[in-house]
C-alpha cells in the first residue's frame, strides 16, 4: 500500500461531504448490513416491544364471535304485472351500480338498526346494555339511548357484496355468539320489512297520484283535438298531407337549379376575364382559339425568326433587318390592341354573367321566405297534432296503469331472497393471534429499523476506512481492530522475553514490566499486531524515493490511540530488525512511560534543557535490543517553546545519525498547538482516527490544520475498528486472525491517567 505524501491543492475541501461534492446517496447491501451490526440492541429491542404490545392485545382483548347470514339481491326480481316499469326503470339500468350500492348502505341504516334493537330486545344484551350503566334501564329508551344503541350495533355489522354475484353477505360480531346468529338474521328480517313497507307504500301513492291525473288528462285531451282542427281551417292546411308537394316547392327546385348554371357561368367567366387581365397573350390564345389574336401571334414568331438569321448573317445594320424591325414593331402593336379588345369583351360577359346570378339569388330568396312561411304553419300542426295524439295514448295508458296499480299494491314484492340464515358460531374470530403477534413482530422491526436509521443519522463519528478516506481525502495506511491486551500478565518466560532492559527494573514481578497495550509484542499472532505489521508495511511504501525515517504520530483530540499506535508501530520497525527511537513529544501528558514502565525523572525535557544526558534514554525490552525509549520527563512550563526550539531541531538532526526509525508520539493537535511545530521537522506524519470515537468535524478540522501547516501526511491509523463494519471482512472465507479469549479492554488507556512521582 502506498500513501499519499501531501494532497493535491486542488483537492476538495475537508469541509466538504464525506460522499464528494456532488455525488448521490447510494445504500448498498453492506450499508445495510453495517446498520444492523452498529444498532443490532436497539432493533431486536423494537422487535421485544412490539412482541410484548401484541401478547398483551391478545390476552387482554375480549373474544368476538361473528355470525354470517346471505341473501340474494337482485333488483330486477318484481311480481308486479306493469305498474313497476313506473318505479324501477329508473334503477333496474344499473342495479349493479349505484341502486345496489343504495340497498346495502340500506342495510346498515339507523332505521334498520333500531329496528333489531326493538324487535330483539338487545337493549338487555352486552354491549348495548352499557347505555343505562348510569341510570338503569326502567322500560323507556331516550332517543340518545337508542342512537348509541344503534351506532354500537351499525359498528359491529358489516354488508360485503360477492364479486360477480348478487349475493351479500351480513356479518355481525359480538361477544355473545348467540347474539352475533340473532343479529344478522335479524337485519335480514328488518331490511326484507323495509323493502316491502316502502313498496306498498310506493304503489300507494303512485295510485293516488294517477286518479288525480286522470281527470285533468281527459279534458286536455279534448282541447288538444279542438285545436287541431282550427288551426288547419285558419291556414288552409287540407292538402299539407299530401305527397305531390305544393306550387313553392316546385318554384324552389327550378330556381335553385338555374341558380347553379349561373354561378358556374359566372365562375368560368371571371376565370377567363383574369387570366385577359395578365395580357399573356399565349393564355389568351388557349381560352379565346380562332380569333385575330392567333394569327398575330403566328406572324410575330416568323417575323423573330427572320429577325434572328438576318441579324446573325448581315449584322444589326442591313436593310432588311431593319424592315422586319419596323413589321415586327407593327405586329406588337396590333397584339396589344386586339389583347384590349379581348379584356373588354370578357370582362362585359363577366359583368352580364354576375348580373344574371344576382337576379336569380333575388328569386330564390324570395321563394324561400314564402316556404319559410309555409312550413311554419305545417310544423305548428304537426305539433298540434302530435300533442293531440300524446295526450290520447297517454291517458289510455295511464287508464290501464291505474287499473293494474289496484292489484300490485296488495302484492307481497322483494327483491331480497334468503340464502343462508346465520348460524350458531363456535368459534371466535378475534384476536387473531398469530396474525396480531406476526404484526407486532413486523411493528417492532419497523420501529425498531426507524430509530435505528435516526440514530444513524445523528452520529457523527467516523466508523470505518471507508468514512475516513473520504472525510479526509488521504489513504488509510491501516485499519487497526478493537483488540484486549492479556487479562493476565505474560508468564515467566514471556516476561523473561520481554523484561527490562535496566538492571535496577530485574527484580520486578513479571507483571510490572510492560502495559498490556503493546500486544504487537505480547500478542505477536494476534490480527491487532498484524495490522501494525501492515501499518509498517505502509509506512515504508509510502515514499519509494525518500524512505520516511521521521516520524510523527498525532490525532485530533485525546483519547484516540495515538500513543498506543505509535508503541506499537515502534515495536513494529524494531522487529525487522532496526534501530528505533520513540520519543515522547507530548510534554503536558505524555503516557510513553506508563506503557513501558519506565521512570520518567527524565526525559525529552530534560534532555532538552540539557539537564540529563545519554541516560534519559531507556531499552525497555531485552530481546528488542534495537528500541530505544525517551519518555516526556517532567512536564515543562513552556511544551511549546522547547519543541520549537533549535535543540529540538539539532537533537533530531543527531538522531538520524545513531537511529534507523524515529517515532515522535505528540499531543493532539486540537487541543494544543504543540504538534504542529515539529511537522516542518519530520519526514511524514501518521493521523490516528478512533472508530466510534473522533467525530468527522474534528477529523476535517485536524486535516484542514495540517494542510495549512504544509505537513507532509503520509495517512491514516483508522483503531478500534469493528471488522465487521468493514466490508472486505465480509468476504467468504473472511480473515484467518482470531481474537483470544478472557480479555478485557484496555485500549487507548494511559492517556490521562494520575502520575505519581512521575514513576511507573
Amino acid at each position: 500500500m502506498q500513501g499519499l505524501a501531501r494532497p493535491n491543492s486542488d483537492t476538495a475541501s475537508p469541509g466538504k461531504s464525506a460522499l464528494g461534492s456532488g455525488q448521490g446517496i447510494v445504500i448498498t447491501p453492506a450499508d445495510v448490513r453495517k446498520l444492523f451490526f452498529k444498532r443490532k440492541w436497539i432493533i431486536l429491542a423494537g422487535i421485544l416491544i412490539g412482541l410484548g404490545i401484541a401478547v398483551y392485545h391478545v390476552e387482554k382483548a375480549v373474544p368476538e364471535y361473528e355470525a354470517v347470514a346471505s341473501v340474494d339481491l337482485d333488483l330486477n326480481r318484481t311480481s308486479n304485472i306493469g305498474i313497476s316499469s313506473l318505479v324501477n326503470n329508473s334503477t333496474t339500468d344499473d342495479w349493479n351500480g349505484s341502486a345496489l350500492n343504495t340497498q346495502l348502505r340500506i342495510m346498515q341504516s339507523d332505521s334498520v338498526a333500531k329496528e333489531v334493537i326493538r324487535n330483539l330486545h338487545l337493549y338487555k344484551e352486552a354491549p348495548f346494555s352499557s347505555v343505562f350503566k348510569k341510570a338503569g334501564y326502567r322500560g323507556t329508551i331516550t332517543a340518545s339511548q337508542m342512537e348509541a344503541m344503534s351506532s354500537m350495533l351499525r359498528a359491529g355489522t358489516a354488508v360485503l357484496l360477492i364479486p360477480q354475484t348478487n349475493l351479500v353477505e351480513i356479518h355481525y360480531k359480538n361477544p355473545n355468539p348467540a347474539v352475533a346468529q340473532a343479529v344478522a338474521n335479524g337485519i335480514v328480517s328488518a331490511y326484507q320489512d323495509f323493502t316491502l313497507r316502502t313498496h306498498y307504500e310506493t304503489m300507494t301513492g303512485i295510485s293516488s297520484w294517477l286518479t288525480r291525473q286522470m281527470a285533468n288528462l281527459k279534458d286536455q285531451v279534448g282541447q288538444s283535438q279542438k285545436q287541431l282542427a282550427e288551426y288547419e281551417k285558419q291556414h288552409n292546411l287540407l292538402s299539407a298531407g299530401t305527397d305531390q308537394g305544393s306550387l313553392v316547392d316546385s318554384d324552389l327546385a327550378t330556381v335553385n337549379q338555374q341558380l347553379a348554371e349561373a354561378r358556374a357561368d359566372r365562375i368560368v367567366k371571371q376565370a377567363r376575364y383574369k387570366m385577359a387581365l395578365t395580357r399573356n397573350p399565349d393564355l389568351l390564345v388557349s381560352v379565346a382559339p380562332g380569333t385575330v389574336l392567333g394569327s398575330l401571334r403566328d406572324q410575330e414568331s416568323s417575323l423573330l425568326v427572320q429577325k434572328a438569321q438576318l441579324q446573325s448573317k448581315f449584322g444589326p445594320n442591313y436593310p432588311k433587318l431593319i424592315e422586319v424591325n419596323h413589321q415586327l414593331a407593327t405586329i406588337r402593336q396590333d397584339i396589344s390592341r386586339e389583347i384590349s379588345n379581348l379584356t373588354q369583351r370578357f370582362k362585359v360577359e363577366y359583368e352580364a354573367a354576375v348580373q344574371t346570378e344576382n337576379l336569380l339569388q333575388q328569386r330564390l330568396d324570395s321563394i324561400k321566405a314564402a316556404a319559410y312561411k309555409q312550413n311554419e304553419s305545417a310544423a305548428q300542426a304537426q305539433i298540434l297534432s302530435h300533442n293531440a295524439q300524446a295526450a290520447s295514448a297517454l291517458y289510455d295508458t295511464l287508464q290501464l296503469r291505474l287499473q293494474e296499480a289496484g292489484i300490485t299494491a296488495g302484492l307481497n314484492s322483494s327483491s331480497v331472497e334468503v340464502v343462508d340464515k346465520a348460524i350458531l358460531p363456535e368459534l371466535p374470530v378475534t384476536p387473531e393471534k398469530k396474525k396480531d403477534i406476526l404484526i407486532g413482530l413486523l411493528g417492532g422491526f419497523v420501529a425498531g429499523l426507524i430509530i435505528a436509521l435516526i440514530l444513524e443519522t445523528l452520529d457523527d463519528t467516523v466508523r470505518t476506512s471507508e468514512e475516513a478516506e473520504a472525510l479526509s481525502h488521504l489513504p488509510a495506511l491501516a485499519v487497526v481492530p478493537q483488540f484486549h491486551g492479556p487479562s493476565k500478565p505474560k508468564s515467566t518466560s514471556a516476561a523473561k522475553r520481554a523484561g527490562s532492559g535496566s538492571s535496577d527494573r530485574d527484580d520486578r514481578a513479571p507483571e510490572q514490566q510492560i502495559s498490556r497495550d503493546l500486544v504487537t509484542l505480547l500478542e505477536p499472532q494476534s490480527l491487532a499486531a498484524e495490522s501494525f505489521r501492515t501499518l509498517r508495511s505502509s509506512v515504508l511504501l509510502s515514499s519509494v524515493d525518500r524512505e520516511p525515517r521521521v516520524i510523527l504520530v498525532t490525532s485530533g483530540l485525546a483519547a484516540e490511540g495515538k500513543s498506543t499506535c505509535a508503541a506499537n508501530l515502534a515495536i513494529s520497525f524494531a522487529h525487522r530488525p532496526a534501530r528505533v527511537l520513540l520519543v515522547d513529544t507530548d510534554l503536558r501528558k505524555g503516557t510513553v512511560h506508563l506503557k513501558f514502565r519506565i521512570s520518567n525523572r527524565s526525559g525529552l525535557s530534560t534532555y532538552l534543557t540539557r539537564e540529563s544526558g545519554d541516560n534519559s534514554f531507556s531499552t525497555p525490552i531485552n530481546n528488542l535490543p534495537g528500541l530505544t525509549v525517551l519518555p516526556r520527563g517532567p512536564v515543562a512550563p513552556n511544551p511549546g517553546e522547547m519543541l520549537a526550539s533549535g535543540a529540538m531541531a539539532e537533537a533530531i538532526k543527531k538522531w538520524r545519525s545513531e537511529w534507523d526509525y524515529i517515532i515522535l508520539d505528540t499531543s493532539p493537535l486540537l487541543a494544543v498547538a504543540d504538534t504542529l511545530n515539529l511537522t516542518q521537522i519530520v519526514d511524514g506524519a501518521l493521523l490516528v482516527i478512533r472508530s466510534g470515537v473522533t467525530r468527522k468535524k474534528a477529523l476535517q478540522k485536524t486535516r484542514e490544520m495540517l494542510r495549512r501547516v504544509d505537513a507532509r501526511v503520509l495517512g491514516t491509523i483508522v483503531n478500534g475498528v469493528d471488522l465487521r463494519l468493514e466490508n472486505y471482512y465480509t468476504y467468504s472465507r473472511g480473515y484467518a486472525y482470531t481474537y483470544r479469549s478472557g480479555y478485557e479492554p484496555a485500549y487507548g488507556s494511559g492517556y490521562g491517567v494520575k502520575d505519581n512521582n512521575d514513576e511507573p
